[in-house]
């Protein structure tokens, strides 16, 4: 099962509801005016007139919503999708059978457990469900060991343009990139030049091309961005993908062979 297929099983995305409090609050940090009680007379309606899901969700925000982390969007999404699936059963958002998900982190895969530079299925699949689960206080230390080892890298992300809606997205998506690289390769990984980012940014190969099982991951996230994010069309991807296209092949070029 890809983990499009699963996304609402996966990474997050199940449809668990957590109470009224918890998704009020994360209503209005993504820039919703409407409570949990609200957004269930909303689904209500909409179950009753046939309105599919995909379609009522976006409604409840009159911009794009915003959120920290990519974390924060899964919360809120599984939220949605618990309550969706409450008012189909004929509750509401009232506390009843509300539960708290507490996902054990995934453990990391080795470390410096791949010969040659390409990133195969398996090591992403472990190497995803690892950094989607890790401790709070784990990924802040991977995210400082990025910007300590990778500083031209973190440097032209903030200078690459990027589309408002699936900015923050490309962003993750590069670090996330680096923590499969840096775990499957270890000391073999060294630092990118940001002069080669900025020699691959108008024409870099295809990320297919380079890191195919990396790519299938990519193309997953993307999907789920563009399902859920109104303005995320063809043109916001092709940018997106073309910035992890060159961020994929410069931090290959930088795998010392066996």
């Amino acid at each position: 099962m890809s983990r499009k297929q699963a996304r609402e099983r996966a990474e997050g995305f199940e449809a668990v509801y957590e109470g009224p409090e918890v998704l009020s609050g994360l209503l209005a940090e993504a820039g919703s005016p409407y409570t949990a009680e609200e957004v269930a007379g909303h689904f209500r309606d909409a179950q009753a007139s046939g309105e599919p899901r995909g379609d009522v969700i976006p409604s409840l925000f009159p911009d794009e919503p915003r959120f920290p982390t990519p974390s924060h969007a899964r919360r809120l999404y599984s939220n949605l999708f618990g309550l969706w699936e409450r008012v189909a059963s004929g509750q509401g958002s009232e506390d009843t059978e509300a539960v708290e998900v507490v996902e054990p982190p995934a453990p990391p895969p080795e470390r410096g457990s791949l010969d040659g530079r390409v990133l195969t299925p398996a090591f992403v699949e472990a190497a995803w469900r690892w950094l989607e689960t890790a401790p709070e206080r784990e990924s802040s230390r991977l995210r400082d060991r990025f910007s300590n080892t990778q500083p031209d890298l973190e440097t032209w992300l903030g200078d690459v343009e990027l589309p408002d809606t699936g900015g923050l997205a490309a962003q993750d998506l590069a670090f996330e990139a680096w923590a499969m690289m840096d775990r499957a390769f270890d000391e073999r990984l060294g630092a990118v030049d940001w002069s080669e980012l900025r020699d691959l940014e108008a024409e870099p190969p295809s990320l297919e091309s380079v890191q195919p099982a990396l790519a299938e991951y990519v193309a997953e996230q993307l999907d789920n961005l563009e399902d859920e994010a109104e303005k995320f069309g063809a043109a916001e991807r092709a940018q997106v993908e073309r910035v992890l296209a060159a961020v994929g092949a410069a931090l290959t070029r930088k795998v010392a062979e066996d």
